[in-house]
């Protein structure tokens, strides 16, 4: 797990990605088992919660830089 964390910190859109892709694989596949049948507008679906996802990850790594920068030393700062 600590090799997933490392990866997600380092590479977070490649992460929703790959995500993605397995999640469109198992559903693609269990939708051809079960029912011999392939929906295409899922992709759309799909495509929407990837771009929602991708747009959380982008706000919440400019809150951690911002948040970065606004911790700065101010030991010889007076009042």
């Amino acid at each position: 797990m600590n090799f997933y964390k490392k990866f997600y910190q380092k590479h977070p859109y490649l992460n929703v990605l790959i995500s993605l892709i397995m999640a469109s694989l198992i559903g693609i596949a269990i939708e051809y088992f079960i029912n011999r049948d392939f929906i295409g507008s899922g992709f759309y679906t799909a495509s929407f919660l990837t771009l929602l996802e991708l747009l959380r990850v982008r706000r919440e790594r400019n809150k951690l830089k911002s948040k970065a920068k606004s911790q700065y030393n101010v030991d010889g700062e007076k009042d």
